[in-house]
């Protein structure tokens, strides 16, 4: 399953599609391809049975107004599913697998250096 993230050029909302969007107001997104600090973008992940955490940077991502992690996005061989994060909040979140299901990527989208992945 290839997960596709894109920008609205008018709104700057960020969307997850697992189709191609052939419309210029989108911007396909790329990840890691930002001049950024990887420890603070690239996130650190553990998988433990069916749970997995995901946390943003072996360094903890700054979580303000001006500058945050907007959502976390688990990637597996069934699905794809992503959590919203509030700027007040930690830059982390917990997915819950079903049985026989297999992580593929988490990815990140910080507001102000993109789009970031782990391969899992």
């Amino acid at each position: 399953m290839e997960a596709r993230f894109y920008k609205n050029k008018e709104t700057n909302e960020v969307i997850l599609s697992l189709e191609e969007i052939n419309d210029e107001k989108y911007l396909l997104l790329k990840a890691n391809d930002t001049d950024a600090a990887l420890e603070k973008h690239v996130p650190e992940v553990t998988v433990e049975g069916n749970h997995v955490h995901a946390v943003v940077g072996s360094v903890i991502h700054p979580m303000t107004e001006a500058h945050h992690i907007a959502f976390l996005c688990l990637v597996t061989d069934q699905k794809a599913e992503m959590k919203k994060l509030d700027h007040t909040g930690k830059p982390e979140a917990d997915f819950v697998l079903a049985d026989g299901e297999k992580p593929l990527a988490v990815y990140e989208f910080c507001n102000l250096h993109g789009l970031w992945k782990k391969e899992l």
